[in-house]
């Protein structure tokens, strides 16, 4: 099973959504929210070449020099712990592949940046999440709803709750 930076962020946010997501239930893609990241994402850091593919998988850019890193385009912060683990799994898959890459988070609309580092520690993290995405992923029904201050905003905000 391949797994993606995607998959990682909706395990850490949602396994419902994860779920959803790698059964191909497809997401509402006319939610303002994607389109806006959608946007933001186009938009920022337009002199970079983007969508950088290493393997199976693919990051926003990627800058190289005396520390190589890979940078991941978000449009708000609120999703620190999931996206942060996104770019964990990028860092871990990169370093899998000989490639030794530090991480930037980077949130344009607040003018933020954040620096993520791979650790022992969240390399053991990793290796279990993937673990657990194939079992999460493999079930005949979804998890159970748990809700959470972001439901409301999701795009399977409908299959949970309505």
């Amino acid at each position: 099973m391949r797994i993606t930076g995607v998959m990682v962020q909706y395990y850490v946010a949602c396994k419902r959504e994860l779920w959803f997501f790698a059964n191909q239930i497809n997401m509402n893609y006319d939610n303002d929210d994607i389109i806006i990241g959608r946007h933001i994402h186009e938009k920022s850091y337009s002199r970079e070449k983007k969508n950088i593919h290493l393997g199976d998988i693919a990051f926003d850019f990627a800058k190289t020099g005396e520390k190589n890193t890979i940078f991941e385009i978000k449009k708000s912060s609120k999703l620190e712990e999931p996206v942060r683990f996104q770019l964990y799994y990028y860092l871990w898959y990169a370093k899998k592949m000989g490639k030794e890459m530090e991480g930037m988070l980077v949130y344009p609309e607040e003018k933020k940046r954040e620096k993520i580092v791979l650790t022992p520690d969240k390399e053991k993290e990793i290796e279990k999440i993937i673990i657990d995405i194939k079992k999460v992923v493999s079930k005949l029904l979804p998890p159970p709803v748990i809700r959470k201050p972001y439901c409301k905003r999701c795009t399977y905000y409908e299959l949970c709750f309505v």
